[in-house]
């Protein structure tokens, strides 16, 4: 690995780590932030913090170690780990965009329709596609490494990418559609009541929107590389995909952005960091 990769990577990670880990804190230390939608936020911030702790440093020390030799069983079990918390990350931002999709687009039915049972099981059924996920890939990727396993697992990988990515298009459109609606209602009330600038500022689901946009932005770019690598596995399994270079930085990249777009844009966490940067000042 070049200089330039470590340099950016560490960065990278310690960014994500120390994001994500004061999106936990802030969330844990104050009782009236342990809401729905932020239940969501620090399952996210947990996997994403693992994506910060387990992508580089175990590639860099893999390659201390043994020069992470591409068929040898320690490179295989740092991309299994990385691929592990990798998809536990996607899994989450699914789960957050589908309670905002919610919150968006049926306001009135959200309270009654999220309850507190349904966030706990839409939280461990993030964490549970992966795990159950990487239990019955792993034998196929460590034990047998023949053509037709390889083809097997790059097949999987497409599916559950597709799938990912679907839920996720498919909820930020919707949620746009829905944004513009109330802003298309919001313009038509302001020019009856010749107060636009104060309507404009008051349209629903407008922060949620560009929280969302700036995740899913990144997230986007990332499953591109990835669905571009289970084709290059299906079409020729044999050929390598050479995209480590690239792909690390952008996965822990979309994972350290997570807690800045919720500083951003959301406003209790956005409060309560407010606060705490006064107090230290």
């Amino acid at each position: 690995m070049e200089n330039w990769f470590w340099i950016l990577g560490w960065s990278l990670s310690i960014l994500t780590m120390a994001g994500n880990g004061f999106v936990i804190f802030i969330v844990c230390r104050k009782r009236r932030l342990r809401t729905k939608t932020n239940a969501f936020i620090v399952s996210l911030a947990v996997a994403d913090f693992f994506v910060g702790m387990s992508a580089v440093p175990s590639l860099y020390f893999c390659e201390m170690a043994s020069g992470c030799d591409s068929q040898g069983l320690l490179s295989d079990g740092i991309g299994f780990i990385r691929w592990l918390f990798g998809y536990a990350s996607d899994a989450n931002l699914c789960g957050l965009v589908l309670d905002r999709f919610v919150a968006v687009a049926r306001p009135l039915r959200y309270l009654t329709f999220m309850k507190r049972r349904l966030v706990i099981q839409m939280i461990f059924i993030s964490w549970a596609i992966p795990l159950t996920f990487s239990a019955f890939v792993s034998p196929l990727r460590f034990s047998l490494k023949t053509p037709l396993n390889i083809t097997i697992i790059a097949w999987f990988c497409l599916v559950l990418e597709v799938l990912l990515c679907g839920i996720v298009i498919f909820c930020f459109a919707c949620m746009l559609r829905v944004v513009w609606k109330h802003e298309r209602s919001a313009r038509i009330l302001a020019k009856q009541l010749r107060f636009n600038h104060q309507v404009w500022r008051k349209t629903e689901g407008k922060s949620a929107v560009k929280m969302m946009a700036i995740v899913l932005g990144l997230f986007l770019i990332k499953y591109g590389i990835a669905l571009r690598c289970s084709f290059v596995h299906i079409l020729d399994d044999n050929e390598l995909c050479n995209d480590l270079h690239y792909k690390v930085p952008i996965v822990v990249l979309n994972s350290a952005i997570n807690p800045l777009a919720y500083a951003i844009f959301k406003r209790d966490i956005k409060k309560q960091f407010k606060i705490l940067l006064c107090k230290g000042n």
